[in-house]
């Protein structure tokens, strides 16, 4: 062990700087933009997770052969015709421009809000 190290430890940490001494200079505006960019909208959807675990599940038991299965089927097809409507109605809506209440909106429907509602200046 360096007797440096030792000298060093005993020694006071470094005091914070004076918020007074150093001004704050405002290099971009400290404000929002007036609009929301799409490109974190393009994520991937997942549907029918479970019942898709359960289907396969089911088809590895019985080697994969699709006639000892039609319940799992059956319940995977319906999942994914009610997953796919209700897709289907949401872009109608989108493309209509109407604003569906909730957190889940996409970037056209936020700044239809932002628009609507603009940030002061």
């Amino acid at each position: 062990m360096r007797i440096s190290s030792v000298v060093n430890a005993s020694k006071k940490a470094r005091a914070p700087q004076n918020e007074k001494k150093v001004p704050f200079q405002e290099i971009l505006p400290l404000r929002l933009k007036d609009r929301v960019s799409g490109k974190a909208d393009s994520g991937s959807d997942v549907a029918c997770l479970q019942e898709m675990s359960i289907l396969f599940a089911c088809l590895k038991d019985n080697d994969f052969v699709e006639k000892y299965c039609p319940k799992e089927i059956s319940q995977f097809k319906k999942c994914y015709k009610n997953y796919m409507d209700t897709k289907q109605v949401q872009k109608a809506n989108i493309n209509q421009g109407i604003i569906t209440p909730g957190y889940n909106l996409n970037y056209r429907q936020l700044n239809k809000y932002m628009r609507r509602f603009p940030n002061p200046k």
